[in-house]
């Protein structure tokens, strides 16, 4: 899903003819080849980034020819240290042996490629969030619990991730896995719409993993819940939520990289806080995990 729609946001040229009315106009618009990047690094993990190309939109492309395997790429820390980032094929990643991710610290990635016989050049800062972000277990709705089950003023309960918010951090996004995703697992009987096997099958990971988000939390230390509403759960059986402390970079680039078009009708690039031949995303998060189940 990132790449499809990074690689439509690289080959796009987008004019706006009128206000109001958003008009995508590619004739007599050359093709920019860009490095695409995908990295968002976690405290205590090895640093770790993915870099692809972008291709114009009428182009017949391989997931091989996406992948960048021969960039020249690496990590800055905040004292200026470079950490060269080698390429791992065994997961398609350019990784830095020897940069440990540490909380609060900032990193800056600089990508150089060549692409399309054009010498490119990418960088990017991000700052990591500070510690302090954990789920509390003891203090959130989880466990097991029939679909849409209601109290008893016959209100909907919803399953409710409650945890302790890093400071200074703001946007924490939750994305949820339906563990036991399949045909016979689904929850046809639901109120948001008829939907088929075959509607299933064409858009099924679009009804296994989910996405959400809150923002706006106060920036001290203290606890937040999110909440997971049903018309996020569409399959019985176990899930997972991964929750994130998002930096500004991974924040904006969640926020605007579906959205591309405003309420008027013109057209926006995504944020994607990259200076030079680049697009994507270079950010950071604290991240923890829990699990519910949905049961019949």
């Amino acid at each position: 899903m990132f790449i499809k729609k990074l690689m439509g946001l690289a080959s796009l040229a987008i004019i706006i003819n009128a206000c109001g009315e958003g008009t995508v106009n590619i004739t007599d618009v050359s093709f920019q080849p860009k490095i695409v990047i995908q990295g968002v690094l976690v405290p205590e993990q090895l640093a770790r980034v993915k870099l692809f190309r972008n291709f114009p939109l009428n182009a017949t492309v391989t997931e091989r020819e996406i992948i960048l395997r021969d960039a020249q790429a690496l990590i800055r820390d905040a004292a200026g240290q470079p950490h060269d980032l080698s390429f791992n094929p065994q997961n398609n990643s350019y990784e830095a042996e020897s940069l440990i991710v540490e909380y609060g610290q900032t990193y800056t990635l600089e990508v150089r490629a060549t692409i399309d016989s054009e010498a490119l050049f990418a960088t990017s800062t991000t700052s990591v969030p500070q510690p302090g972000f954990q789920i509390l277990e003891d203090k959130s709705l989880l466990g097991s619990m029939p679909y849409r089950q209601r109290d008893l003023n016959g209100e909907i309960i919803n399953f409710e991730i409650t945890f302790d918010r890093s400071p200074g951090t703001t946007y924490y996004a939750a994305s949820y896995t339906a563990l036991a995703a399949d045909t016979a697992t689904f929850i046809y009987e639901n109120p948001f719409g008829d939907v088929t096997t075959d509607d299933l099958i064409k858009d099924f990971n679009d009804f296994k993993y989910t996405f959400d988000w809150i923002q706006d939390t106060p920036t001290v230390p203290g606890e937040s819940t999110i909440e997971v509403f049903s018309f996020f759960t569409w399959f019985y059986g176990d899930y997972r939520a991964v929750l994130y402390a998002a930096d500004r970079n991974y924040r904006d680039f969640l926020s605007t990289f579906n959205q591309v078009q405003e309420i008027d009708g013109n057209f926006h690039e995504p944020a994607f806080h990259i200076e030079g031949d680049g697009i994507g995303v270079f950010g950071s998060a604290v991240v923890d995990t829990a699990f519910f189940r949905i049961i019949r």
